[in-house]
């Protein structure tokens, strides 16, 4: 089937000639027109500037000669009916029609066309070249083109902005697409627009807002801030980062990653940097915001580079983040919620959240991988505009030492993991709920189990260990069975080890604890008002404990406990309050 007929083309007749078959095409605030040979200057002026010379396959040097073979080529293209269409782009306001770059449809068919354009450094950042290629879709659309092509060097933002604001598609990059002049592969975007579509942008170009305050900025990250940088990968982020921290060699490319999803509306990414000196310490980013069942509301990610670590930075940035990302528009972005996921492995980054005011929501099992270890649960936050983050925000939970006669009360330690021969036994299978006594082969779950709950703020644990030997022995704590932090009511618990019991290690230790429960969070205690403690009513020992430090039992429940053989039996309760005398 033969092609569809052109409209009129006054290049087509072989009566008219260069330059008068150039039409000129204007919308009032740009003008194109053909080249003129008093062009050639300012064609050489934008042909050696670092731009052009970075994404057009110009010679090196330019200089007038390969102007006027370039205005060669230009005119003898005009001739031929297939051949390239070039304008001369000039201000509609400038008289004079000044030469500030050229645009052009090349590549043609009856069926397609793609559009190439350069600007003279006077021109750039004006607008006129988004203008022009509307212009020339428009009249490759009407001369019949199905399609019309842009691309561009991978990491030309100038001309993929343009792209983006005339309407194109989110592009494609093509790996090793082009030669560069020494014959290196370099990828390049390649992009399309269609008749009918709007030449408009189709998603938001999203720009971060540079915001400071007391230690941090948050600010865009830039070419040169590679230097920064490690040189080699961090184990510790690359655990729980699939792509997030670069080092120096992927510094480009994952800039261009970071940029490009801020082009369709995607993402925020924020370099977390030193107020004063502007050193990069960290990002922060906000992505999913493109997403449309979730309009307004982001997931935050974060790194922190090593040294800056343990400094509260990351704190005092997202704080910041999150004001600007709940701020109203245009100051800030007008988000409603935010998200984040964390390792559960990552004690750190699930800390951070806290501390900012995050709400820990759920927890999805086994979620994440990791080589030659069990799989990772992930740990769900979120924080919304409506939230009063101050009183939300809980931090790790101090764990003092204290010594008494014979102990020394501390945090747990991985190394004191128990021997076998301190394995539950039947006493502690019998009165103990099942899990809160560790044995040789479960105490890293034990214990992660038990320093979440101190980050969450609602366990202190002590080891009671020999003051001597600091052997562990058993151990003591005060914490809440309900949501949150502890706030004024805190239970007690305890256990000691098979091979330690029958020496009064947990009365001798007991007044202290519950002294540290009563003395005010100013002074370091946990400030609360009563302290309680449940036991079988079988369990005469434990019974005679509580009564010993002071608690008062004050009632009983029939077959309210289930022991770890399953029997159900009778639970007795004992409570103190700060105002009780003890």
């Amino acid at each position: 089937m033969p092609p569809a007929p052109l409209p009129a083309d006054p290049s087509a007749s072989p009566a008219v000639t260069y330059p008068d078959c150039v039409p000129e095409l204007s919308d009032g605030v740009v003008t194109l027109r053909a080249h003129r040979p008093q062009d050639a200057e300012r064609i050489v002026q934008q042909c050696v500037d670092g731009d052009s010379q970075a994404f057009l396959p110009l010679p090196s040097p330019y200089g007038l000669p390969e102007a006027q073979a370039f205005l060669d080529k230009v005119a003898a293209a005009w001739l031929d009916e297939w051949g390239a269409r070039e304008w001369a782009i000039t201000d509609a306001a400038d008289p004079s029609g000044q030469f500030l770059g050229s645009i052009n449809l090349h590549e043609r068919s009856p069926y397609r066309a793609e559009v190439g354009f350069g600007l003279h450094p006077e021109g750039r950042g004006r607008g006129l070249v988004a203008r022009a290629v509307r212009l020339l879709a428009a009249r490759a659309f009407d001369e019949g083109a199905e399609v019309l092509r842009w691309r561009a060097v991978a990491g030309n933002w100038p001309s993929r902005r343009v792209a983006w604001a005339c309407g194109f598609e989110a592009p494609t990059t093509l790996i090793g697409g082009r030669l560069d002049s020494d014959g290196h592969p370099g990828d390049e975007w390649h992009a399309v627009l269609r008749p009918g579509e709007p030449m408009a942008p189709r998603t938001p170009w999203l720009v971060a807002p540079d915001v400071a305050r007391g230690r941090i900025r948050l600010r865009e990250f830039r070419d040169d801030d590679e230097h920064w940088l490690p040189a080699e990968r961090d184990d510790r982020a690359a655990r729980f980062l699939t792509r997030g921290m670069p080092t120096r060699s992927r510094y480009a490319a994952w800039l261009t990653d970071v940029r490009s999803a801020a082009a369709v509306g995607n993402t925020i990414q924020w370099a977390l940097a030193d107020r004063h000196t502007d050193e990069v310490l960290g990002a922060i980013v906000l992505t999913r915001l493109a997403h449309p069942r979730t309009r307004d509301t982001a997931v935050v990610g974060y790194w922190l580079l090593p040294q800056w670590r343990g400094q509260g930075l990351m704190i005092e940035g997202l704080d910041l983040a999150i004001d600007t990302a709940f701020a109203p528009k245009p100051e800030g972005l007008g988000l409603r919620a935010l998200r984040a996921v964390a390792d559960a492995t990552n004690t750190e980054s699930a800390r951070v959240l806290r501390a900012a005011g995050f709400v820990s929501g759920g927890r999805e099992r086994a979620a994440y991988t990791h080589v030659d270890e069990p799989p990772a649960d992930a740990v769900t936050f979120d924080v919304l505009v409506i939230d009063d983050r101050e009183a939300q925000r809980v931090r790790p939970l101090p764990i003092p030492v204290i010594e008494t006669e014979r102990l020394r009360l501390r945090p747990w330690r991985e190394t004191d993991r128990p021997d076998p021969a301190d394995d539950p036994d039947e006493a502690v299978r019998r009165f103990i709920p099942a899990g809160a006594a560790p044995g040789h082969a479960d105490f890293d779950v034990w214990l992660a189990r038990k320093r979440r709950f101190n980050d969450e703020g609602s366990l202190v644990e002590w080891c009671l260990a020999d003051r001597e030997t600091d052997r562990a022995l058993g151990s003591v704590g005060l914490f809440t069975r309900g949501d949150g932090p502890i706030d004024f009511n805190v239970e007690i618990g305890y256990f000691i080890f098979p091979t330690a019991r029958g020496h009064r290690y947990v009365g001798e230790a007991l007044p202290h604890v519950i002294e540290h429960a009563f003395r005010p969070r100013l002074e370091g205690g946990l400030g609360v008002s009563r302290v309680h403690a449940g036991a079988d009513t079988d369990n005469d020992a434990s019974r005679a404990i509580l009564r010993a430090a002071g608690l008062r039992e004050w009632g009983h429940d029939r077959q309210a406990w289930r022991r770890a053989d399953g029997s159900l039996s009778d639970g007795s309760y004992a409570e103190l309050l700060v105002t009780d005398p003890r």
